[in-house]
This record gives structure tokens, C-alpha cells and sequence, in this order.
């Protein structure tokens, strides 16, 4: 709910810390990935749940082939950010 409430490259680094911590302790990435879209998707509107899932399942393919998981989940939430702002944008203004 963090990159929910501020969509900032202080909450970007913010979160890749809590990755790093997890990642650490030994918790695969896949399963970090799929809980945070999980609790994404309890909280995104509507209209937004189709675009996330595609880019979760987007990066969760690359982070396969990859050797950096962490670099995906980073990009994930950075692109997760984006489309969440531009949502509040056109939504709110």
C-alpha cells in the first residue's frame, strides 16, 4: 500500500530495500511477486486489475529468464507506479 499512497523514486528505493531484505531470506521472487500483486489487486480499480496483471506477468516471464530478480520486481513496482499515477491523473486531475 506503500507505492499506492506515493508514487516517488524515494518510495521506488524504499521498496527495492524490502526486496532485497526478502530476497536475502531466501524467499523466491516468483512468490514476492505474485503476493504483491495479490494485495494489489484487493485494492486497484477495476480498470486497472487486467492492465497490472499483464505487466506482473510480463516481468514474472522476463525475471524466468533473467539472472537479477531483483531488477524485474523493481521494474515491476516502477511500472506499476506509472500506470497507477497516470490513472490518479486522469481520474482526479
Amino acid at each position: 500500500s506503500d507505492i499506492m499512497k506515493e508514487q516517488s523514486p524515494k518510495r521506488l528505493y524504499a521498496v527495492r530495500q524490502k526486496f532485497y531484505e526478502l530476497l536475502v531470506n531466501c524467499i523466491p521472487p516468483e512468490s514476492i511477486l505474485k503476493k504483491l500483486l495479490a494485495e494489489l489487486l484487493k485494492k486497484l480499480d477495476s480498470d486497472l486489475k487486467h492492465e497490472i496483471c499483464h505487466w506482473a506477468a510480463h516481468y514474472e516471464h522476463k525475471m524466468r529468464l533473467g539472472s537479477k530478480s531483483i531488477f524485474h520486481l523493481e521494474a515491476f513496482v516502477a511500472k506499476f507506479m506509472s500506470i497507477y499515477k497516470e490513472f490518479l491523473v486522469a481520474t482526479f486531475g
